[in-house]
């Protein structure tokens, strides 16, 4: 196993920090208020030039956030698209993406299949537009686009064609809090496609000074879905990453499923130097529950059919896409929101405005921060 300072290194999507001579181990931030950490980070990470009009979005998008908060019902999901935008237009100039956001499009639009097939939600879609080529500033005649501004930014992907479709039922499973509901909402007609990571580890091999993980799931949880060891990794789509090796360690009497990488990372002097190299191979592999008490994050692995492959996205923007179309319904037709509600998948709808804002808020500031952010549980 690895270990930094004599201590196992503890798994995250930030284990290190980069310090002015070399890569220190990665903190955890408490925070009562996840808005704290993203101003703060957009003052440290902006440049000079760029730094008042990411201020000046982050506190738009917080009056957002904090009037979707206040008991409205009707407008929830416009206040939070709102935010939600205003967030990753901060991100893209915090990260130095770009130096202007001022004309940038949503980079989506929604639209229904045609009639008879024409339910909202169940035969609803979005196109997705790609954005102008890199560089500080657009070229002249080609437009920012939020949606790939912000995939670029977490990921290095972009938009894979120009509409790119994303069916809001394959969107809809790709979230984690209310999944269940989800399956209740498909009447029987899908199972549950989350498995649980119950531990993530780093390990070395001093001699040709090799890193590599390995991740440990429950085999009673995969028999529980109905998903073979190789079904996992091939719709988890690791498969190319990961390889099940032999482990008989158990928990409580709970056989462990071992996934080792593939292809393990060498480093030079310092295995620490390419510990983040090594997380960003399988980083938006993985969902996220961010928690208040330990472990303080719960990883998970999507198993999504092969052939939903195409329009799986990475946690924060199939966040970001739902309600970019909750709120676009509201918008537009209000009346056909109150439908969705009382339809099969209302009550995951309802979970998911009562959940995923917040969630989305601390995934962000962890960007933002470049560290996990998690809610201070004190009294």
């Amino acid at each position: 196993m690895l270990r930094i300072k004599e201590r196992p290194l503890e798994f995250s999507f930030w284990p290190m920090e980069r310090t002015t001579r070399r890569y220190g181990l990665g903190t955890r931030v408490f925070a009562t208020d996840a808005w704290t950490v993203i101003r703060r980070s957009a003052e440290r990470r902006c440049i000079a030039a760029h730094r008042n009009a990411a201020l000046a979005l982050l506190e738009q998008g917080e009056d957002f956030y904090r009037a979707s908060e206040s008991g409205v019902k009707a407008a929830k999901p416009l206040l939070l698209y709102y935010c939600f935008m205003n967030l990753a237009k901060a991100f893209v100039l915090t990260c130095q993406q770009r130096h202007d956001v001022n004309n940038a499009q949503h980079g989506l639009a929604e639209r229904l299949d045609p009639p008879p097939n024409d339910r909202e939600l169940v035969n609803a879609y979005l196109n997705a537009f790609q954005t102008a080529p890199a560089g500080p500033l657009p070229p002249a005649g080609n437009n920012l686009n939020n949606f790939d501004e912000l995939l670029l930014a977490i990921s290095g992907n972009a938009v894979p064609a120009n509409p790119h479709r994303y069916d809001l039922p394959v969107l809809l499973p790709q979230i984690v809090p209310g999944h269940r509901l989800w399956v209740e909402g498909t009447r029987g007609d899908d199972s549950e496609r989350f498995v649980s990571v119950e531990k993530i580890e780093f390990y070395q091999e001093p001699g040709p000074k090799h890193i590599w993980l390995r991740l440990f799931v429950f085999a009673d949880d995969l028999r529980r879905v109905g998903i073979t060891h190789q079904d996992l990794l091939n719709r988890s789509r690791i498969g190319g990453l990961f390889r099940e090796v032999a482990y008989n360690e158990t928990i409580s009497d709970r056989s462990l499923v071992c996934l080792e990488q593939l292809n393990p990372v060498t480093y030079g002097h310092r295995p620490s130097d390419e510990v983040p190299n090594l997380v960003a191979a399988v980083r938006h592999l993985l969902w996220r529950t961010v928690l208040s008490t330990p472990p303080y994050r719960k990883h998970y692995l999507y198993a999504a059919p092969p052939a939903e492959h195409p329009q799986v996205l990475p946690q924060i923007l199939s966040i970001y896409a739902i309600t970019y179309y909750l709120g676009s319904i509201v918008r537009y037709r209000p009346h056909h929101f109150d439908r969705i509600l009382a339809d099969n998948f209302g009550p995951f709808i309802e979970a998911f405005l009562n959940d995923q804002p917040k969630q989305f808020l601390y995934l962000m500031a962890s960007e933002f921060a470049e560290k996990e952010v998690t809610k201070a549980a004190i009294v």
